[in-house]
C-alpha cells in the first residue's frame, strides 16, 4: 500500500495482530532508586552486581550488558558510535524493558493455567522458517543462544501475549464508524500500488553450495520448468520440487504482492512476466527459481472495501499502543522495583532507538520465506 501525504508505517499495514511490549514513551516511567551495594557485591561493574530487583527476581549487571549488546548488534551500532552521553540512556531503556518483561510475567503467573504448547510450537516453526535442525543450530550459536534459551524466550513471548490479551486488549477493535471516518478523512491520499499474483518454484543455492552442487541444482530447476512448459500443473511441480517452505504447500502460490517486498532481482522478472505465462529460470540470493504470474491488479485510489482490513489493523494497532503504554507505565510506577544504578532518562521526544537513529518501522515482509 502506498501513501502520499498520509502515511501509515508498512509494519502496521502488513500486520493485523501485533503485541507491543515496550514503547519509548513509557521508558520515562520510573520507580524507586536505591543506591549502594547489594548481596555482598559492591562493585557496579561486577557482572553479579544486582541492578534491579523485586521479590524473588533480580537483574544483574551481566544480564543487562547482554541485553544492551544484543540491542546494539540489532541496530548495527557500537558503544563508541552511540557515544558516552547516550549510552546511559540506552542502558536505562534496556533495563526498564527487562523489568517490564518480568513484571508482565509476574502477571502471567496469576492467570489460570493454560496449555500453550501448540502456540509455542507454531511460533517456533515460524521463526525457524524451514531451516534444518543443523542450520538452525548454527544460527543459534551465532546469536550466542542455546536451543533451551530460545524455547524459553518463545514461552515467555506467548505468556506476555496472553497477559496483554487478557488485561489490556479487551476493547480495541475499531468500529465501522471509526473505520469509515478514517477513510473519508484520508481518502485522497490513500492509494494502492500495482500488484501481481504469482507462484514460484525455488531450489535453494547459497555461498556453501559447491560448483558441482550448483550445476546439479540448475539442472533440476531447468527440468522442473520444462515439466510445466510441457503441460504439467504448476502447483503439482511446485509441491514436489520447490524448497520454498511457505509456498510449496500451496502449489507455489505467493498471493498478491506489490513491488519491493521480495528478494533483490525477483521483481525484475515477476513484474515483467505476462499473466498466465511462465518466466525463464533466474537466480537470486535465495537460489534458482522461476515464476508463473496468475493475476494482476492495477494501482490507484483504494475503495473502502479494499482498504478496510488495513485501516482496521492500523486503528487497532494505535489502540494497542495507547493501552499498552498506559498499562506498562502503571506497572513500572506502582511495582515497587528497587533499582541499584543511576537511571538516565532521554530528553523529551527521544528514546533509546532515537539515540541510535533507528528506523521507526520495519520493512514490509516478503511474499516468500
Amino acid at each position: 500500500m502506498q501513501m502520499a501525504r498520509f502515511s501509515i508505517p508498512s509494519s502496521v499495514l502488513n500486520s493485523s495482530k501485533r503485541f507491543p511490549l515496550l514503547f519509548p514513551a513509557l521508558l520515562l516511567a520510573g520507580a524507586a532508586l536505591v543506591a549502594g551495594c547489594h548481596r555482598g557485591v559492591s562493585d557496579p561493574n561486577d557482572p553479579k552486581f544486582i541492578v534491579a530487583e523485586k521479590g524473588s527476581w533480580q537483574i544483574t549487571e551481566g544480564e543487562l550488558e547482554v541485553e544492551v549488546s544484543n540491542y546494539l548488534k540489532e541496530h548495527q551500532a557500537t558503544p563508541e558510535q552511540v557515544g558516552p552521553a547516550k549510552m546511559p540512556i540506552v542502558r536505562t531503556a534496556m533495563l526498564r524493558n527487562m523489568v517490564l518483561k518480568k513484571l508482565i510475567l509476574d502477571q502471567a503467573a496469576a492467570l489460570p493455567a493454560q496449555d500453550s504448547n501448540k502456540e509455542e510450537a507454531a511460533e517456533f516453526d515460524r521463526v525457524k522458517g524451514g531451516l534444518s535442525d543443523a542450520e538452525f543450530d548454527v544460527q543459534l550459536k551465532a546469536a550466542g543462544m542455546t536451543l533451551d534459551e530460545f524455547k524459553q524466550r518463545i514461552h515467555e513471548k506467548i505468556l506476555v501475549s496472553k497477559v496483554l490479551e487478557t488485561e489490556v486488549f479487551k476493547d480495541i477493535d475499531p468500529t465501522d464508524q471509526e473505520i469509515g471516518d478514517f477513510y473519508l478523512k484520508n481518502k485522497d491520499s490513500i492509494t494502492t500500488p500495482p500488484e501481481i499474483r504469482a507462484s514460484r518454484v525455488l531450489i535453494r543455492v547459497d555461498e556453501k553450495t559447491t560448483p558441482e552442487e550448483k550445476a546439479a541444482k540448475k539442472a533440476a530447476i531447468d527440468k522442473a520448468r520444462a515439466r510445466v512448459v510441457h503441460g504439467e500443473d504448476f502447483g503439482k511441480v511446485a509441491a514436489e520440487v520447490s524448497e520454498d517452505v511457505s509456498s510449496a504447500a500451496k502449489g507455489g502460490d505467493l498471493g498478491f504482492f506489490p513491488r519491493n517486498v521480495s528478494e533483490a532481482g525477483f521483481d525484475d522478472v515477476a513484474f515483467n512476466t505476462k499473466v498466465n505465462t511462465v518466466s525463464p529460470v533466474f537466480e537470486t540470493a535465495m537460489g534458482y527459481e522461476f515464476v508463473k504470474v496468475t493475476d494482476s491488479k492495477p494501482g490507484g485510489e483504494a475503495s473502502l472495501a479494499d482498504i478496510r482490513p488495513k485501516i482496521a489493523a492500523y486503528l487497532r494497532n494505535q489502540k494497542m499502543v495507547e493501552e499498552s503504554e498506559t498499562y506498562a507505565k502503571k506497572l513500572l510506577t506502582e511495582s515497587g522495583v528497587a533499582y541499584h544504578m543511576v537511571l538516565v532518562d532521554p530528553p523529551a521526544q527521544q528514546d533509546a532507538g532515537g539515540a541510535l537513529g533507528a528506523p521507526d518501522s520495519a520493512p514490509a515482509p516478503a511474499p516468500g520465506p
